[in-house]
């Protein structure tokens, strides 16, 4: 964690639970984190704050975690809105029918759908991650938020920046006036992939950016078949290139692998829950 996060911690009726969140949204009428992983009901090996119902977690559980975070952000948890995250490339509009998707179970969330924005007001968009980059945006003109879920596919296809042009054409956001946040992660030192997608990487920076090529892939001399990508500054490059300022972007450096905090889908093989990085619209 640095400078452009805090953490904060919140009462709550099962003990603490904390969440991370950008120094930027104080200046704004926005409610904006990343949960961590306790504070909540569920039992191992989903303990204990898990927000989504697709790991096989009982449902009421998740049901009453999600309850505690909406009571936190004093909304109805059924107003909760979430897509089903396929690491597809889909943003989509949250209108006054579609608020509630997802909200008690993930038969109702948006099929095909791995990015959200609206401009209504007390409206949870929620996103859920165990390794992957939860990103969240705000259109400080215009209002508006996003959460963006961005594994690997979702970083080298640009989903953050697909997400901000289809706010674009919906409301007329700009990149400039766009705040940003990357959730706690899968960080540098531990996404260890092929060589093969390491160089995909590297070739789709080299396609956006002039900057050399190690701040995204970095191949380790006694591991000649491996890479380490760089997810963090993949997805900020992306978004600073199309026009968001450098200082609007804030990476908390939370590596989820390494930070017992948060759920891993890496460090605990794949069976785990989610935490939720979500975004929320008050009254202006």
């Amino acid at each position: 964690m640095n400078e452009s996060v805090k953490r904060i911690d919140v009462k709550g009726p099962h003990g603490t639970w904390s969440y991370e969140a950008p120094n930027w949204a104080d200046q704004f009428p926005i409610v904006m984190g990343d949960t961590y992983r306790h504070g909540g009901v569920s039992e191992a090996p989903y303990k204990s704050l898990n927000l989504a119902f697709h790991v096989g977690d009982e449902a009421q559980n998740v049901r009453a975690n999600r309850a505690i975070v909406a009571d936190y952000l004093g909304v109805d948890p059924k107003r909760i809105s979430c897509g089903n995250q396929v690491h597809g490339l889909k943003a989509v509009e949250i209108t006054e029918n579609l608020v509630g998707a997802g909200a008690l179970g993930e038969d109702t969330a948006i099929a095909d759908c791995d990015a959200v924005f609206t401009r209504l007001p007390n409206v949870p968009l929620f996103l859920f991650t165990a390794d992957c980059v939860g990103v969240g945006i705000y259109d400080a003109k215009h209002h508006a938020v996003a959460t963006v879920h961005a594994g690997w596919r979702g970083a080298i296809g640009h989903l953050s920046v697909l997400t901000i042009e289809a706010m674009k054409e919906t409301y007329g956001t700009e990149f400039k006036d766009c705040y940003v946040y990357l959730g706690p992660s899968i960080g540098p030192e531990s996404f260890e992939v092929d060589v093969e997608l390491g160089k995909r990487f590297e070739l789709a920076w080299q396609a956006m950016t002039e900057r050399n090529a190690a701040d995204v892939v970095n191949y380790p001399g006694d591991k000649l078949d491996k890479a380490y990508i760089n997810l963090w500054n993949f997805i900020a490059e992306g978004l600073i290139v199309n026009g968001v300022p450098r200082e609007h972007i804030a990476i908390g450096g939370t590596d989820s692998v390494t930070e017992s905090d948060c759920y891993s889908y890496r460090r605990e093989a794949g069976t785990t829950g989610r935490m939720a990085l979500f975004g929320m619209l008050q009254d202006r």
